[in-house]
This record gives structure tokens, C-alpha cells and sequence, in this order.
């Protein structure tokens, strides 16, 4: 999938052959004024707002605390946007709204869209460009924005949360998870729901503040998933202590020397016939095949961290380097971008999720599929 410029009529589509339609400022000021335009809904709960049904301007300025004219000048925006309906003087939710941005939706992505603040700030491209540093992103995170940054991470991993639990191999009798990096615990639940044996331990820099105001936690077995606040780079990992280790969309925020270290520390952690399960988006190795998402998120992920995306012939060799013997690497249905690569060290058997005969090649990549 990409974002790109569509024709609505026959001269578009004529100037869009001929290269002769501005497209730069489509894929600048146009994108640019719709992302903020969904953030600044979704920041006074817009979408919420609209749950039950249609709203007047008036009651929608009532609900949300606004003023009139803006709100006015809002909604015509979403409507001419796609996120809302009009009919009959009253605004409603498109269906894209409906099933991404009401908060009370498992799919909801409502923390993630509040989440793209943060990213804003750290967009430096222009430092990143002269001085090939990035300005270390968690670092400068407040207390305050701790939790937005967790929830949105945490709307991201909910999108594929189901696929990462049902087509990740778990050691039998697996009672002990170490989720590295994994800020809300979200795959620890997820994996804790599905293992009744497993406990796991999630360390992150900052500790969850609350319970997550979404509707996929009132389930998860909130009493066996515990939380250390500590840096996953020198926090102390005994040996053969647990049955797998979760790397969740870190790789990107370090280098190579970094992330081969890392996995080396996991795989010493691990008992026999456990297991490192890496997680997270990754670019192809040859140029020729860069898509829209991949390549954007590589560049955005070296202004914020100074590193960016691996290929999965990297994670694949990381895990090799630690002595572990490679598994299926797997494709992420809804987020392609994503990979999930699982290491397994020698021991007892592993109790695949899924046979191995349902297994395809798709660009290089074992793929399962139904």
C-alpha cells in the first residue's frame, strides 16, 4: 500500500501521464494538512463524539468544547476527506472512521494518530542529513509524553498483535517470556492469554502509567505480565533463565554491532529449545525492490535514533552469529513491512503454531498462509 495521487477526472489523469500535475505539492502540503487535520480531530475526540450517530455543528462544538467557526471549517475538511459524512445539516462518521479512530474498537487507532505528535518532533531531517546523528528519541520524552508514546505503540501492535500470537512457535511447557523493549506489554498479555503456563517480564525504559484505555486489555491476564524499568542494553539477563525472548520493533533504534549484541545476550538467556522471537518492519536488501512504506520509515527512523531498518537476511544473520538455528521468517499480513524472524536454541522440541505445509515463497520470504 502507498499514498499517492489520484486522478478524479480526465485532465488529472492526462496531467499525471504527461507528469505535468504538481505533484510535489500533493505529497507535501496536501499530505502534511491531512495528517494534522486527523491528529487535531482525534486530540478533541471528534470521532468519539460522533459513536452514536449524526451531529449538528452545534452539538458537536457542545461535546467537544470547541468553537464554531473552526469546528465548522474542521468537519468540511474531514467530509471533503472521506472521514465524514453530511446529510441533512448533521455530520457522520465515514466508515474509515468507524472502524479505525472510535477508541471503544479493538481495531482503533485513535493513540496511534496522537502518537504521529511525537514523531513530529522528531523529524529533524535536515540535522539528521548534515550531521548523520539522530537526536536519540526516547531520551527526550517527559513524563507526560511516556504515555502517549506507549499507547500508540501500543495501537500499532494491536494491529497485527493476533497474527504475531497465533504464527509465533512457543516451547512446550514455555513458562517464562522475557519481553525486551516491550513498552505496554501488549505481546506479553497477548502470549500470556494464549499460554496459560507463561509469566512474562517486560523491560522498557519507562513503566506503563495505567491501565490502557482500549478495549483488547479488559481481557488479558494482567497478574502474570510484570514490569522492570531498565535499559534492555546493560539490564542484567541470567542464563537459561527463560523459554523465549520477544525483540519487538527495536532493531530499528540501533546499529548493527548493537542489535548483534543484543541478540547474542537473548540467545544466552534462553533455555534449551527456546526461543528469540524478532519482530519489526524491515527493507529489502537490493534497491530495485524499496516500496513507499518501508523506505520513508528507514529514513524517518535514522533522524530519530541515527539507525533505521534492517533487511531480514540481517536479523536472520544475528541470530545465526548468537548459535541459534533459524525458523520460518514470516510476513505480517495487514503490515507487509513487517517481519517476524524466530531463532530456536538446541534442545527440546518446539510446538509449532501452524504446520509446515502451509508455508509459501513470497519474494524470498516463507510466508504462511491460509
Amino acid at each position: 500500500m502507498k499514498l499517492s495521487s489520484v486522478p478524479q477526472n480526465v485532465l488529472e489523469r492526462i496531467a499525471l501521464a504527461f507528469n505535468v500535475a504538481p505533484t510535489p505539492i500533493l505529497d507535501t502540503l496536501v499530505a502534511l494538512l491531512l495528517a494534522k487535520t486527523i491528529m487535531a480531530a482525534a486530540a478533541i475526540n471528534l470521532f468519539d463524539a460522533l459513536e452514536h450517530g449524526p451531529l449538528t455543528i452545534e452539538e458537536i462544538v457542545s461535546k467537544c468544547c470547541t468553537q464554531p467557526v473552526p469546528t465548522e471549517k474542521l468537519l468540511r475538511a474531514l467530509y471533503a476527506c472521506q472521514y465524514l459524512r453530511f446529510k441533512n445539516n448533521r455530520y457522520g462518521l465515514a466508515p474509515v472512521s468507524k472502524r479505525w479512530l472510535l477508541t471503544s474498537r479493538p481495531t482503533s487507532l485513535h493513540s496511534a494518530v496522537l502518537h504521529r505528535k511525537l514523531d513530529l518532533r522528531a523529524m529533524e531531517f535536515e540535522t539528521y542529513l548534515q550531521t548523520g546523528q539522530g537526536p536519540g528519541f526516547h531520551e527526550g520524552l517527559e513524563p507526560k509524553d511516556w504515555r502517549l508514546y506507549q499507547q500508540g505503540q501500543a495501537s500499532h501492535a494491536a494491529l497485527i498483535l493476533g497474527e504475531v500470537i497465533a504464527r509465533a512457535p512457543m516451547p512446550k511447557g514455555a513458562t517464562d517470556l522475557l519481553d525486551l523493549d516491550g513498552s505496554h506489554g501488549l505481546y506479553s498479555y497477548g502470549f500470556c492469554n494464549r499460554y496459560p503456563g507463561l509469566r512474562a517480564r517486560v523491560v522498557d525504559l519507562a513503566a506503563p502509567t495505567g491501565t490502557f484505555d482500549s478495549p483488547w486489555i479488559a481481557q488479558m491476564p494482567l497478574d502474570r505480565v510484570e514490569f522492570e524499568q531498565a535499559n534492555i542494553l546493560t539490564v542484567e539477563l541470567f542464563e537459561k533463565a527463560f523459554d523465549a525472548v520477544l525483540i519487538a520493533n527495536v532493531f530499528h533504534h540501533f546499529d548493527e554491532e548493537t542489535n548483534r549484541q543484543l541478540v547474542g545476550r537473548a540467545a544466552k538467556a534462553l533455555r534449551p529449545g527456546g526461543i528469540v522471537i524478532a519482530v519489526d518492519a524491515v527493507r529489502p536488501a537490493v534497491i530495485e525492490q524499496s516500496e513507499q512504506v518501508e523506505s520513508l520509515l528507514d529514513f524517518y527512523f535514522g533522524a530519530a535514533s541515527g539507525a533505521g531498518l534492517w533487511t531480514i537476511e540481517q536479523l536472520r544473520s544475528w541470530q545465526q552469529s548468537a548459535g541459534l538455528e533459524l525458523l520460518f521468517p514470516v510476513t505480517m499480513r495487514l503490515l507487509p513491512s513487517c517481519k517476524m524472524q524466530v531463532g530456536r536454541k538446541s534442545g527440546r522440541t518446539v510446538d509449532l503454531s501452524v504446520s509446515e505445509d502451509r508455508t509459501a515463497e513470497r519474494n524470498g520470504v516463507t510466508v504462511l498462509t491460509d
